[in-house]
């Protein structure tokens, strides 16, 4: 499933490491580029 996430927070962050387990399709969209930087893996 293709999923777009808006907030890389606390919950934001959370729900996209959940949803990665489970094979899904995530776009995450933060202003803040550290937050991203460091949920890629």
């Amino acid at each position: 499933m293709k999923i777009i996430i808006l907030g890389a927070g606390q919950v934001g962050g959370t729900l996209a490491e959940n949803l990665v387990g489970e094979n899904n399709d995530i776009t995450l969209v933060d202003t803040n580029g550290d937050r991203l930087r460091s949920l890629q893996g």
